[in-house]
């Protein structure tokens, strides 16, 4: 064998390696970024369903307050001598033990850049805020087309909410 045989022989081994090198990089850069992507969606579709849980069992415990309270001041109308019941004392306590759950929503919506769907959470809450500080104030009328006007509102703005996650979730 030559040394051109030997130069020759080596260049394309090198060459062959070299090209082999690249492809491999090439391939392994694009597999990374493809499961980060894959990773982050698989993360926003979590954090989507965290948040709609979340929302949904506040929802579940605001109604159920709405329902007590509504309730309570339908029978308060008739007679201004009865008290609180009990059950209303424990669905007031768990309904505002419930709010951290909906914070926690907004949290997350914030923390993944879903600002409108954020603010959504906030009006939601503040909704169900307003009509408890209606309920609360005995000195206030309130008939049974309040009662219904809140849960509408109340109910619409869960609705909002959800289509906005619904947005995120096909967007995602």
């Amino acid at each position: 064998m030559t040394w051109i045989e030997v130069v020759d022989s080596a260049v394309k081994i090198g060459l062959g390696a070299l090209i082999t090198g690249i492809i491999a990089f090439v391939l392994s850069t694009t597999q990374h970024r493809n499961d980060r992507k894959k990773a982050k969606i698989a993360r926003e579709f979590e954090m989507l369903k965290e948040v709609a849980e979340k929302a949904e069992n506040f929802n579940q415990t605001a109604l159920k307050y709405w329902s007590l309270s509504s309730d309570w001041r339908r029978r308060l109308a008739i007679d201004n001598s009865l008290e609180k019941p009990i059950e209303l004392s424990i669905a007031q306590n768990d309904f505002f033990d419930s709010f951290k759950e909906l914070t926690k929503a907004e949290s997350l919506l914030l923390l993944f850049g879903y600002s409108n769907a954020s603010l959504k959470v906030r009006e939601y809450g503040e909704s169900i805020i307003g009509f408890y500080n209606r309920v609360k104030n005995i000195d206030l009328p309130f008939n049974s087309n309040d009662a219904a006007n809140y849960r509408k509102s109340m109910i619409e703005k869960r609705t909002e909410l959800f289509k906005i996650l619904n947005e995120i979730y096909k967007m995602v």
